[in-house]
């Protein structure tokens, strides 16, 4: 009987198309000993890769809670450590943890086993991917230390999390009309919603830690086209003036100027005649500030939507529209800007039949400061979730908590709460 031998680079070249891996370390006794005491071995939480995975996705945030608990109460949660990058390709002992994570957390959905659990394959790049996605990092497929780090955070902090976000929903002002938007500051993700359906969303900008974006929620009143700016006290003394005052060139770059009083027509004067004893302060009619025209350079950009509210917040275009190409996009004071004014305000116009869409281009074009009132029936509301179910794909999301609200509403959640209901037994 004549036997075949397949070449061992057709061997080879099968195990790598199926997406198996291959490891050539493998060949010695004792390296294959590793190899089959590995592939034999039970993952975290009783898992192998044999049995059916978790999903990440949910009916409800209770049923999220409820699985977090759950995963909170089993097996441990041991932290990836270092800061070096694993991609598509490569192998490394961690690799093995990394996709028995994401099967634990739902973002590995495959079933059937790899001859070797150390190589990164293309499967775990499509986990890393899906994990990145709805933690709102950014997108590469490579795990580096801000996935890393997101992957480290335990179940018990998920679920904490998740009860903090509940009582957020729970005391949340809902929209009393079918036409809203919606801003998640720790998203940074603005939502239109018009007969109670999604028809747009953009990304933002908001507040950095100390000039935090505040939840509210108001109803557009007006939109202001070519708008100019009106610096505010503090952005004046902390952001501009040591400019002035340090880096005359760089203020000049600015393209602000000094005014004086609060004229129709601002009075503008030469820098050298700054008056500090009335730098803000003092009757309005005396008072020197700064002022930017509208322009290319203005932070406004060239539409301005205005809603009533205590904190003197807005929604603006910028100049800046690299910015949002970040994945952590806390660079304002506290107003929003947002990606596409121009398509938010077309939309908004729509509703309008005093004005027609034509009226947005011709406004625009005169680059002259304009304000043209909306019919007010659009609710808008900002909300600081860092923990929500996708009410459309039921998907799980988390999201960095930028300005550290949540430990203290968690404590204050723990304090109101039956010790059943915020468990200290959950160690995890």
């Amino acid at each position: 009987m004549n036997i075949a031998y397949l070449p061992a680079s057709f061997v080879l070249l099968f195990w790598a198309t199926t997406g198996h891996g291959i490891d050539v370390s493998c060949g010695s006794s004792e390296r294959s000993a590793l190899c089959e005491t590995e592939s034999q071995s039970t993952d975290w939480l009783g898992f192998t890769d044999h049995q059916k995975h978790r999903s990440a996705q949910f009916n409800s945030i209770d049923a999220a809670i409820q699985h977090y608990r759950q995963l909170a109460q089993t097996g441990r949660w041991d932290p990836l450590t270092g800061r070096f990058l694993l991609r598509e390709g490569r192998k490394h002992a961690q690799v093995r943890r990394i996709r028995e994570r994401l099967r634990a957390l739902g973002d590995y959905p495959y079933d059937h086993p790899i001859s070797n659990r150390q190589y990164f394959d293309s499967r775990l790049t499509s986990a890393v991917v899906t994990f990145q996605r709805r933690h709102g990092l950014k997108v590469d497929g490579i795990v580096g230390p801000d996935t890393r780090r997101a992957l480290n955070i335990s179940p018990r902090k998920r679920w904490q999390q998740l009860m903090v976000n509940r009582q957020r929903e729970q005391v949340d002002q809902v929209a009393l009309r079918r036409d809203y938007i919606e801003i998640n500051i720790p998203d940074y993700q603005l939502r239109y919603y018009r007969d109670d359906q999604l028809i747009v969303e953009m990304r933002v900008i908001v507040g950095r830690k100390e000039r935090p974006t505040p939840v509210m929620n108001s109803t557009l009143k007006a939109l202001e086209f070519n708008p100019d700016w009106n610096v505010p006290r503090r952005i004046a003394f902390e952001d501009i003036l040591p400019k002035l005052q340090e880096q005359r060139e760089q203020f000049d770059l600015l393209g602000i100027k000094l005014v004086k009083g609060w004229h129709h027509q601002p009075n503008v004067v030469a820098v050298e005649e700054l008056d500090m004893s009335r730098f803000y302060r003092g009757a309005l009619s005396e008072q020197y500030r700064f002022w930017q025209p509208p322009g290319n350079t203005n932070p406004l950009g060239q539409l301005k939507f205005i809603f009533p509210n205590d904190f003197s917040i807005y929604m603006h275009g910028t100049p800046g529209k690299h910015l949002f190409d970040e994945p952590r996009r806390t660079f304002s004071s506290g107003c929003i800007r947002i990606e596409d004014p121009r398509l938010l305000a077309q939309l908004l116009l729509e509703k309008s039949e005093a004005q027609p869409l034509s009226y947005l281009d011709t406004q625009l074009e005169t680059e002259a400061a304009s304000i043209s009132d909306l019919p007010g029936d659009v609710e808008i509301f900002t909300r600081y979730r860092t923990a929500w179910v996708d009410r459309d794909s039921g998907v799980l999301q988390f999201r960095t908590d930028i300005y550290r609200r949540d430990p203290n509403e968690l404590a204050q959640l723990s304090a109101a709460q039956s010790p059943t209901d915020i468990d200290d037994t959950v160690t995890n």
